[in-house]
């Protein structure tokens, strides 16, 4: 007998590796979007339906609880990846409320919700309402770039058939790592001084929720509340200089600039923010000093709280003092 081939039946389980996830805009909220569908990169995800029950007290001879009612379930989850140039600039868009132009989005009044199917052992898991809730950014020494989206869903049905009829491939950018891609940040458009150790920016749908009604579980619609700003930094201490500004109230642009290895970059920038809650300890002995600040986002004058610069390699431009500016800061690819 000659020992060639492949062996059957060894898996236990369906394996996450065979798993592909899509995603399409939807014309209407809730309708499975047909035609083509944006294939995306993941690192993980979580999403679920969550039924809710209700039991009336009913008074019964039994010592039972009487049977549980359906009233509404609720679908949602995160989508976890690591950071690539390309790869979720339509959620970055959808959460921010706008549509990238001229290499650039600022958020803005627009609601975009999409359908997202999930191919699973040899079927697929379709979300349609997907809306993206909070797009979280970490920048952080020791890790790559990664990137958290939110997304609340109207219901979940498993299908058999593909609900594409063709894909977009998925863009095969780079991972930003936090050694070479990490270009720096500016607060008030200079650079602190100390090493940043990490930085997180939080775009959350402040006050978005479901609606849900009589005659079927799922959402009836969405409330897409407004976009709040936020995040964290933490540096090493060598001034005094950001905790003065923290003292005296200071306002203005923190523009942090990443360019993975084919220099393709963004600048993400809180157009107006403020610096909170300091934390300067001396731990312990023999240890360096992080200070630690929350970054509270608020709108500029105008309005205007946070906006994303990207720049493709091939139309990359060298900037100066002359050149764009974002919320009063000079944008350097």
């Amino acid at each position: 007998m000659a020992f060639t081939g492949a062996t059957a039946g060894y898996q236990a389980a369906a394996q996450a590796n065979d798993t592909a996830i899509s995603y399409a805009m939807e014309p209407t909220y809730g309708v499975p979007a047909t035609g083509n569908y944006q294939q995306t990169r993941f690192t993980g995800e979580n999403f679920k339906p969550t039924d809710t029950t209700q039991r009336p007290d009913e008074i019964n001879a039994n010592i039972e609880a009487s049977q549980a009612v359906l009233t509404q379930t609720s679908v949602a989850g995160t989508l976890s990846g690591a950071l690539s140039y390309g790869t979720y600039d339509d959620m970055l868009a959808a959460v921010l409320g706008a549509d990238w132009a001229n290499n650039a989005v600022q958020n803005s009044s627009a609601v975009k919700t999409w359908t997202i199917s999930e191919k699973i052992n040899g079927a697929w898991l379709v979300r349609p309402g997907s809306f993206c809730t909070r797009a979280q950014l970490t920048f952080a020494q020791g890790s790559f770039a990664s990137i958290a989206l939110d997304f609340s869903c109207k219901q979940q049905t498993q299908v058999t058939a593909d609900p594409a009829t063709s894909y977009s491939a998925a863009p095969t950018g780079r991972v930003f790592d936090t050694v070479d891609n990490f270009v720096g940040m500016t607060i008030d458009g200079v650079a602190p001084d100390g090493c940043v150790r990490q930085v997180q920016i939080t775009l959350d749908r402040d006050g978005s929720a479901s609606d849900y009604g009589m005659g079927h579980a799922d959402a009836c619609g969405i409330r897409p509340g407004q976009i709040l700003a936020s995040g964290s930094l933490q540096i090493f201490f060598k001034t005094w200089d950001l905790y003065q500004r923290w003292s005296n109230g200071g306002q203005g642009p923190i523009a942090i600039t990443v360019k993975d290895a084919d220099g393709n970059s963004y600048v993400l920038t809180f157009l107006n923010a403020t610096l909170r809650n300091p934390v300067i300890n001396a731990g312990s002995k023999n240890s360096s000093i992080v200070a630690t600040f929350d970054i509270e986002g608020n709108p500029q004058a105008g309005g205007g709280t946070f906006s994303i610069v990207r720049n493709p390699k091939a139309t990359s431009l060298k900037v100066n003092q002359n050149d764009v500016t974002v919320g009063g800061a000079v944008v350097t690819p």
